[in-house]
């Protein structure tokens, strides 16, 4: 991957950012993780006073300000949702760092997975990171157990594709965002329930700092050239530096790497367990593919409904009713729905089921992005992606029942009696591909 040198420095020189001499050396800024810090620590005395001193701004570097950048400008929904948060998050450090002193201000990360319950020092109402408009019980929740937190369809770090991962241009959310981001702010609750107001709890950057840490470790499992040129060609706009000023355009090719914006991490994120070496016969070690057949299908959902339902082709069911352990299934789809006023509170749910049984393929409370003048009406499509492999094969059984996936949008608050969201379209292309061991 080649980094636009000329670019990246212009950059740090406006912001303040430290890029170093050379792209090798160590970054200046390590953000840590929450759990190894203290109210006492460094960054997050630092945090604090500088959230505290952005509270009493009206100019550029404001609290409010940076609210509003997020509530108006984020990315959410699509493929820039990581390289956008990326930038916002740096431009706060930068502006921290100037109002307090800290010169090697990082933000701290919190890992909901590892560090199941928030610290301390965001939870005590006389801390200054504390903010009293959260879920009630936030402050002992455990947010490992807690519902949509042990999804298998979170991102899977060594193997996924990029737009799995990261999302789609213009539209289609990558499993980072769809799974990984969505149900922290839904369980905070609060402020971080609502995109025009989630930026002004400080759990907000926060998280996003661990899921920036997310796609850094993604990244560095990648081989050159991953990133489409369309995607890296894209600039990005509308950030505040340091001294209250407009950084102009970014390019996303140019933010790839932590280290060309002045900060590492501590360490990267945990691989997940979806790394496990494949099992098959003895002595085997790997499946080579011989050759597939992809079928692609589609559901679509009545004007006032929000339940879609697609069904597998016979063929397909059958292919996979008769398979042993050489057959490659990979399932790879999305639910579309209406953005709009509907849709919030809501939690998409995808199901597969066949004969009276069924699995979850995805589920995920809604982060909606309405922005100004589009709360009533529609807004384009909120779209989640959801996958599945072999392991739909204990759901199957034996005989010819139909297998078929549903979605629906899920009301987390059904005693207001709300109309139904609006379904679009339920997408599935099923590829089934044989294979020997080797």
């Amino acid at each position: 991957m080649r980094i636009d040198r000329r670019r990246a420095l212009a950059g740090a020189a406006m912001l303040g950012l430290w890029a170093g001499p050379a792209l090798g050396q160590t970054s200046r800024r390590v953000r840590r993780g929450a759990s190894s810090l203290s109210a006492t620590s460094d960054d997050v005395v630092a945090f604090g006073e500088g959230m505290a001193l952005m509270k009493r701004r009206r100019d550029a570097r404001s609290w409010s300000r940076q609210n509003t950048i997020h509530a108006r400008n984020g990315q959410h929904n699509n493929g820039l949702f990581l390289p956008w948060h990326r930038l916002q998050l740096a431009h706060l450090e930068r502006i921290i760092s100037g109002l307090t002193g800290h010169q090697t201000f990082a933000m701290p990360y919190w890992d909901a997975q590892e560090h199941q319950i928030l610290p301390d020092w965001v939870t005590d109402p006389r801390a200054r990171l504390y903010e009293r408009q959260r879920a009630r019980g936030v402050d002992t929740l455990d947010f490992n157990a807690a519902r949509w937190a042990r999804s298998p369809y979170m991102a899977r770090l060594t193997s996924d594709g990029f737009e799995t991962f990261a999302g789609r241009l213009p539209t289609g959310a990558g499993m980072v965002e769809g799974y990984g981001h969505n149900y922290i702010h839904e369980l905070v609750g609060g402020l971080m329930k609502r995109l025009s107001t989630a930026a002004t709890d400080p759990i907000f950057w926060m998280h996003h700092a661990n899921v920036d840490r997310v796609w850094a470790t993604w990244h560095a499992t990648q081989a050159r050239g991953v990133y489409p040129a369309d995607w890296t060609g894209r600039t990005l706009n509308g950030f505040v530096g340091a001294q209250g000023e407009d950084t102009g355009d970014w390019r996303v090719g140019d933010i790839l790497e932590t280290r060309s914006l002045g900060y590492g991490y501590d360490r990267l994120y945990p691989f997940p367990v979806f790394s496990v070496p494949e099992a098959g016969p003895p002595g085997a070690t790997r499946r080579e593919p011989l050759g597939g057949v992809v079928y692609k299908v589609q559901g679509e959902c009545a004007p006032g409904r929000d339940r879609m339902t697609l069904i597998l082709p016979a063929e397909a069911v059958a292919r996979m009713r008769a398979a042993d352990d050489t057959l490659m299934i990979a399932g790879a789809g999305s639910a579309s729905y209406g953005a709009s006023e509907a849709l919030l509170d809501r939690s998409i749910e995808i199901r597969m089921a066949c004969a009276g049984r069924t699995i979850s393929l995805g589920s995920s409370p809604t982060f909606l992005h309405l922005r100004e003048g589009e709360h009533d009406g529609h807004a384009g499509d909120y779209v989640l992606p959801f996958r599945f492999g072999e392991e739909v094969l204990n759901l199957l059984g034996d005989g010819d029942e139909a297998v078929t996936i549903t979605a629906e949008a899920e009301d987390l608050v059904p005693e207001l009696n709300r109309p139904p969201a609006q379904g679009v379209a339920l997408d599935l292309s099923l590829t089934l591909t044989e294979s020997r061991w080797a």
